[in-house]
């Protein structure tokens, strides 16, 4: 049986929900019940030289149907487990809906989570049914989670007329229809408190602390980095961002996560016992996913670091891919939907990049500095692994992406990484330290607030300063979709052939 099982049977299963979203064909209960009975038919009645190796290639199958499997199930049946009316049913009726999350506000707008919990017919008659809305409505209204709503307004569907349920932003976010302008007709604040409605609270609370902390646009970045709220970030600092290929900054991220994974981890570690130390690294870290928003690159940095704990704690080294390929089956098995996000394909190319990549290029430039007899070689080397070649990395592996859903390429992104992520764990460090100390002693929270400015204020100049380069190039088309695909085949290809030849049979990490 080869190595890294978990690592392929995710990729298996990840195979099978791709597989079932772009085809046409159906596979059945009974269908997939009979492939993997007959699998293991074959496998025990084989050669016991040959049992492993063909136990291997039954789970290996088993999980792509079962990818199958879930991806047709999320199709057939809904996240509510229930039949989602119809429009035909509700063109514009009365509705009995519950806060899901609290109102995101924007700067014309807002927008808020709801989960229908009834519905009145043309009839007037009322009927109990379940679907997810997102609501818009002028900026100036608010409501809080679990509050509930009666309204009045006209369904419009998240999937399009023999559309497939993926290819729709809204349906990869759980959600079922949209609904612009409703007449409200009361509202009812939540009953009593729990856990996330708190939560959501101290969120708000902690947004609107951040504003005074700090002058506007940087309290906005702040918001971005630390709580996920980005969006009152002003449109001009998020082009300039966009322009010079460090959107991640602006957003919770990965990065920010994994940042913060490591932080708690050792903190925790040298306060507790390493057992109940690894418990509350967890614990924290799955608060502050809620807490933030659990997008797909957000998401997918709490399982790495997550899984990287009890690994650490048993004394396993994580092999990173290994991580990933994890991460990303147990979000797809959540949600079949998130393999076709723009968010988690962006995340997931970046990580598997860095992670593949970062080795081989890292021995290229310490043979150069060699060459040239570099002073000061393993600083130097070190400075240019953290800022230059990670964003190298992260941007080879992201081309089919850009390429796909963006059609161009910064090619000043670089250059612009490596001067301003050296700024970023000194950023959220002191951001953070500023907020909670806001919360808590606002004194001290505002003199902290001044110095966080300070290095957003300077993080921003950088970025507008090279926004202003016009050397972002167009690449529309699948061409360069293909030809992105086959550079990081090449790279891959040449990277393993080294491998061999040099005799460095080197797991990833």
């Amino acid at each position: 049986m080869p190595k890294l099982v978990l690592l392929w049977l995710s990729a298996g299963f990840i195979a099978g929900i791709v597989i079932a979203g772009e085809a046409s064909f159906v596979i059945s209960l009974w269908q997939l019940s009979i492939g993997i009975i007959a699998g293991v038919l074959i496998a025990f009645f084989l050669k016991k030289k040959n049992f492993l190796r063909s136990v291997f290639v039954v789970l290996l199958v088993t999980a792509f149907l079962l990818g199958m499997a879930r991806y047709q199930s999320e199709e057939v049946n809904p996240q509510s487990g229930k039949s989602v009316l119809s429009l035909s049913e509700c063109k514009s009726c009365n509705m009995h809906v519950i806060v899901q999350e609290p109102s995101r506000e924007y700067i014309t707008y807002s927008e808020t989570k709801l989960k229908l919990v009834q519905y009145q017919d043309k009839d007037g008659v009322w009927h109990s049914d379940e679907a997810i809305l997102v609501m818009r409505l002028p900026a100036s209204f608010h409501f809080e989670y679990h509050a509930q709503i009666t309204l009045q307004g006209e369904l419009v569907s998240a999937i399009k007329p023999g559309e497939k349920p993926h290819t729709s932003w809204l349906k990869r976010n759980r959600v079922d229809y949209q609904i612009f302008y409703p007449t409200i007709s009361s509202v009812t604040p939540p009953s009593g408190s729990s856990f996330i409605g708190n939560l959501y609270e101290l969120k708000t609370t902690a947004y609107h602390v951040l504003q005074t902390l700090m002058p506007f646009p940087e309290s906005e970045l702040m918001a971005g980095i630390l709580l996920g709220i980005e969006s009152r970030i002003p449109e001009y600092l998020r082009e300039a961002y966009r322009l010079t290929g460090t959107a991640h900054i602006i957003a919770i991220s990965g990065f920010n996560i994994s940042l913060l994974a490591n932080t708690i981890s050792r903190v925790f570690h040298h306060i507790f016992p390493s057992r109940i130390g690894a418990l509350i690294s967890i614990i924290t870290i799955a608060i502050y996913t809620v807490l933030v928003g659990a997008q797909p690159a957000v998401l997918r940095a709490a399982l790495m670091g997550i899984l990287a704990i009890p690994a650490y704690l048993i004394g396993r080294k994580i092999i990173g891919v290994h991580a990933l390929a994890i991460a990303a089956a147990c979000m797809a098995l959540e949600n079949p939907y998130i393999l076709w996000d723009t968010g988690f394909q962006l995340s997931f190319c970046a990580t598997f990049g860095i992670l593949t990549f970062i080795d081989y290029f890292t021995e290229k430039t310490d043979i150069f500095l060699n060459k040239i007899a570099a002073p000061s070689q393993k600083w130097l080397l070190g400075i240019i692994k953290e800022n230059t070649l990670t964003t190298l990395c992260a941007q080879i592996a992201t081309l089919p992406i850009l390429f796909k859903h963006f059609g161009e390429l910064p090619l000043i992104a670089p250059l612009v990484n490596m001067l301003i992520l050296p700024l970023q764990p000194g950023l959220m460090l002191s951001g953070g330290i500023a907020l909670v100390a806001g919360l808590i002693f606002y004194p001290f929270g505002r003199i902290m607030g001044l110095l966080t400015w300070i290095l957003a204020a300077f993080n921003d100049q950088i970025i507008l300063l090279f926004a202003q380069i016009p050397l972002t190039i167009t690449l529309e088309g699948n061409l360069w979709y293909w030809i992105g695909i086959g550079i990081n085949l090449l790279l891959l290809v040449h990277i393993f052939q080294e491998k061999k030849k040099y005799g460095c049979e080197q797991q990833f990490t």
